[in-house]
């Protein structure tokens, strides 16, 4: 899985729709991204409410914000 699909979801079913790999499942409240996702980010720049991040974005932005926080001080 290179995608995750955050709480902002509006439950829209964009990504559903433009996924050529159909890697995106779709349940009653939500949706998730699958393994056979291709990292094409097609979901990702269609999504109207910025819902889906790369995990290696996520992963990045709570690696800065972990490192803001030690060089202030903060735990």
């Amino acid at each position: 899985m290179t995608a995750y699909i955050m709480n902002q979801c509006i439950i829209c079913g964009t990504c559903w729709d433009i996924c050529p790999k159909h890697a995106v499942e779709e349940f009653e409240d939500y949706y998730r991204i699958t393994s056979e996702c291709d990292d094409c980010g097609k979901c990702v720049k269609a999504c109207p409410n910025y819902a889906i991040a790369k995990t290696v974005s996520i992963g990045k932005r709570l690696e800065e914000r972990s490192n803001a926080e030690m060089d202030s001080g903060d735990s």
